[in-house]
């Protein structure tokens, strides 16, 4: 405490001084009462809540209870937080004059409005105001803005999935009504429907009518049939295996697509209330008595402090 002194002569001059240390103690006593009083300092009442993420897509690495604390954290919250409440004013801060109010603001909000993630990865949300309903009430509006804000940012990502998807859907679209187009000209010019079942019911019709001698007509028909599966029947084959796995590809697609729609229009919350925000009916700050404690005792131990130095420069005189 006073490296010059041993111990004997600190309890020598405690009991020097003891009579002024203990007034000094009883008026800062007295003093740190009145000034801690709501004269001087306007008691504040807290407000909180927890929370738990719910239907929150994190990105990257994100836990979503990081990213639920990314969201509350977020300026537009801030900005429609100092809006609603009209926050500007009731911290009394002159916007007109002050060159730097709103980093006063900020500074103020980020003073009164804390958010800490706990180990049950829940979010604790607390509001410290002179009045306990405007803390519960800023409580429950900071929950309904970052449910509004986590449904904006998924439904601007969702927005973009459906885009991505909507330009796939009509490129397979396009490419599978050009290959129908195909196989309906195949169909209709080359008389091709199925490949494999023609050609093997025509070779045994054509033979039949060529051993039996039977219709010329018949038999050029049947002929015809025949040269047709030979110079069109691969391209028919090949263009309708494709056909057949871009019809999948566009199924998928189009299943992935109305997801992604139904991600856009339907409405979530995205916070699971735990503990409910409610107005404060004991003050949280100041605490009284450990102002008083600690002034007390920061004082008394300085006073000694000099005590000592005063007096052992005069007992070096």
């Amino acid at each position: 405490m006073i490296p010059f002194m041993n111990a004997t002569s600190l309890l020598d001059l405690l009991n020097k001084w003891k009579a002024h240390l203990f007034t000094i103690g009883i008026i800062t006593i007295i003093a740190s009462i009145i000034f801690s009083g709501p004269t001087f300092i306007q008691p504040k009442y807290k407000s909180y809540a927890i929370i738990y993420p719910s239907n929150i897509i994190p990105y990257a690495g994100e836990s979503p209870t990081e990213q639920m604390l990314q969201v509350l954290q977020s300026d537009d919250i801030r900005r429609d937080m100092f809006k609603k409440f009209n926050l500007a004013k009731h911290y009394d801060i002159d916007t007109s004059k002050d060159k730097y109010y709103m980093s006063h603001l900020i500074n103020s909000y980020n003073e009164n409005v804390t958010f800490d993630r706990n180990e049950f990865q829940s979010v604790q949300v607390d509001v410290l105001d002179v009045d306990p309903f405007m803390a519960a009430a800023m409580v429950d509006t900071i929950i309904d803005l970052m449910n509004k804000k986590a449904k904006s940012l998924q439904r601007e990502k969702s927005e973009e999935i459906v885009k991505i998807l909507k330009i796939q859907l009509d490129r397979k679209k396009s490419e599978m009504d050009s290959m129908e187009n195909v196989v309906k000209n195949l169909r209709t010019s080359y008389g091709i429907i199925s490949y494999d079942n023609q050609a093997r019911e025509i070779t045994r019709e054509y033979y039949q009518i060529l051993g039996s001698r039977g219709n010329p007509q018949a038999l050029t028909e049947a002929h015809q049939l025949m040269q047709n599966l030979q110079e069109h029947g691969g391209e028919f084959v090949s263009i309708n295996e494709h056909l057949w796995r871009v019809r999948g590809m566009y199924n998928d697609i189009k299943s992935q697509y109305e997801n992604a729609i139904k991600d856009v229009e339907k409405i979530l919350t995205y916070s699971n209330i735990i503990t409910s925000p409610y107005p404060a009916d004991k003050k949280t700050y100041p605490i009284r008595w450990l102002i008083v404690v600690i002034s007390t005792l920061s004082t008394v131990l300085l006073s000694f402090i000099v005590l000592g130095i005063i007096d052992r420069k005069k007992n070096s005189l």
